[in-house]
């Protein structure tokens, strides 16, 4: 059974930049998952502080002061990263990893999509349309209603496997997936720990980097649902939404 996932923060926070010079991608190397965007980096940064408060807020673990940030890696990248891709290798997803890291990064990835099912099943008009989302993205049409985001999430999860030649697949719903995803994870982890460093598609990946991708693909979307539930409140759609990543979206 998954526990209560862990993480560790000192005073002072590590992000890891991915820019093409027209937007910056900031990932916060001590919550995996977590992250900040920015079209310069400075404007980046300026976020660390609120996103490191919700993340562990979701975590229902204490914020405890406003964190300094050093930027421990850059790299660049010709993606559309100001439309959220991306490609970056973090120099801790090279890093091999205890059991209890495994584990706990595990954990922290069922719980992800635990909330972002909680989130998807709280709304009540799914296939509402929100006609501002309405246009192309890398990697086709954007998601413009609560069902397609949901669908796409949900088909995403065997994409993140395929990056590292697996590519078994099941019927099933969002957690029933989430659940064979993670154990052939961990079938991966206790036959080659993160020794394996596989090239898909011009990049880079690693079994670590795989379970942190799943956190943060959750995580954006998820915050595009609560901004649109947030804009069906503001029309007199619904009354209030529920937002059980904390997201706090302004």
């Amino acid at each position: 059974m998954p526990r209560k996932p862990q993480v560790k923060l000192t005073e002072v926070v590590s992000v890891a930049f991915e820019t093409n010079g027209r937007g910056y991608l900031g990932f916060i190397v001590e919550l995996p998952g977590a992250y900040i965007r920015g079209r310069t980096e400075k404007g980046a940064i300026a976020k660390v502080s609120q996103e490191v408060h919700l993340y562990l807020k979701w975590l229902s673990v204490r914020y405890e002061h406003d964190y300094k940030v050093q930027v421990v890696q850059r790299h660049q990248s010709s993606l559309t990263v100001e439309d959220a891709d991306s490609e970056i290798l973090l120099e801790t997803d090279k890093a091999m990893m205890e059991k209890e890291e495994f584990r706990n990064l595990g954990d922290l990835v069922w719980l992800s999509g635990e909330t972002f099912v909680q989130l998807y099943t709280g709304a009540t008009f799914k296939d509402w349309i929100d006609a501002s989302r309405i246009r192309k993205t890398f990697y086709g049409d954007n998601p413009k209603t609560i069902q397609e985001i949901f669908r796409h999430v949900k088909n995403c999860q065997y994409y993140y496997l395929s990056r590292i030649n697996i590519t078994e697949k099941i019927e099933g719903d969002f957690l029933t997936i989430r659940k064979f995803c993670l154990e052939k994870l961990e079938e991966l982890f206790h036959k080659s720990n993160n020794s394996l460093t596989l090239e898909v598609d011009d990049e880079l990946w690693t079994l670590k980097k795989v379970l942190r991708r799943f956190i943060w693909h959750d995580r954006i979307h998820g915050k595009a649902i609560v901004r649109i539930l947030k804009r069906q409140s503001q029309l007199g759609v619904i009354a209030e939404y529920e937002d059980p990543f904390h997201f706090n979206i302004g």
